[in-house]
């Protein structure tokens, strides 16, 4: 429902908010003119020609506008199709409610466009400096906080066109990602164009160390992300594709300093090689079956990702002395002589 008590001044407000944005995403004809001065006189024009009947050009101008910047201002609506300028100079306003929902689709569309484009032209702008030996700042930011990684993580996933790699440590940017609310690790990581990425994660059995983690990695599972466990993950890294890989180091440093968003072609197919080693090295957890009981096939699951028993019990909801009690019934089912042993040959039963 409209708003009554609306003042003249707040409905001006509005519109010249409009006409700044027109003429911020798409300037016509340049012309000598002060930029401020021209933005200005597009807002005057556009709420000239909205409040008088017969707008024309003479008009405008005898109301004390220069002629270059009406000429220049009737241009710019006119082709984002606010306006329509008939020969003599009068001017036909096209109804707002039509004119600009159609400006609106017009910018997304080129925001879009212009999304899906980066990423083709960031593998063109890197790979042309590949070929030589002379160091490019582009292609190592250091980044200096948490907030920074966050920042270029998503700005680098967003612009994600196939897949996402990554492995993690027990530092305090995973602490911090895994803080964040339940329902938004279900959410599909998306990049351009809002198309789905295959992700797939190995984490450092420490991780299970954290508070819900289970809950967590089962609503990532849920997401669509796949990982694994393993231990001894160094270090932190999100690898976007083959084009830009975020490192992260705050578990030496937890204020995140130091941490790096890479864009060095061979650096980065050197962190996806280690990514997709971990990868292979890393084990399934399970979340259920029907061979053995559910507390059982996690037992195993954690066992055969490295996880000490302090962490299985904390995982599984027992004691650890429970938790001494079935890895030993287990590791004798199985005939393993070590907890390692009792992992793989779950493993290979297909118990996990």
């Amino acid at each position: 429902m409209p708003d009554e008590g609306r003042t003249d001044e707040a409905a001006q407000a509005a519109v010249a908010g409009v006409a700044d944005a027109v003429l911020t995403n798409g300037r016509g004809p340049a012309i000598e003119a002060d930029t401020a001065e021209v933005e200005g006189t597009v807002t005057r024009v556009y709420l000239a020609v909205l409040q008088h009947q017969e707008p024309t050009r003479s008009l405008l101008i005898a109301q004390g506008m220069k002629a270059p910047l009406v000429d220049h201002s009737l241009d710019v609506l006119g082709s984002r199709g606010l306006i329509r300028v008939h020969p003599g100079g009068r001017v036909e306003v096209v109804p707002p409610d039509i004119s600009l929902p159609a400006l609106a689709l017009d910018y997304e569309r080129r925001a879009r466009e212009t999304r899906s484009a980066a990423h083709e032209l960031a593998q063109v702008y890197f790979q042309a400096r590949s070929a030589t030996r002379v160091p490019d700042v582009g292609t190592v930011r250091i980044l200096n906080s948490m907030d920074e990684i966050a920042a270029v993580t998503a700005e680098a996933v967003a612009a994600g066109t196939e897949r996402i790699r990554s492995f993690r440590s027990l530092s305090p940017r995973t602490r911090a990602v895994f803080a964040s609310p339940l329902h938004s690790h279900e959410e599909p990581t998306r990049g351009v164009g809002g198309n789905v990425l295959d992700y797939t994660t190995v984490y450092d059995t420490e991780v299970l160390e954290i508070d819900g983690a289970l809950e967590t990695l089962e609503a990532r599972e849920r997401g669509g992300e796949r990982f694994r466990f393993t231990s001894g993950v160094p270090f932190s890294a999100v690898i976007v594709d083959e084009a830009v890989a975020i490192v992260d180091v705050s578990a030496f440093d937890p204020s995140g300093f130091g941490s790096a968003a890479i864009r060095a072609r061979s650096m980065v197919l050197a962190l996806i090689a280690l990514s997709d080693h971990l990868w292979d090295l890393g084990s399934t957890l399970a979340t259920g079956g029907v061979t053995t009981e559910r507390r059982d096939q996690l037992i195993l699951s954690l066992l055969a990702a490295g996880a000490p028993d302090a962490t299985i019990a904390r995982q599984a909801g027992v004691s650890q002395r429970t938790v001494e009690r079935r890895v030993r019934a287990l590791m004798d089912q199985l005939g393993a002589g070590t907890r390692f042993q009792a992992g793989v040959q779950a493993a290979r039963r297909g118990l996990v």
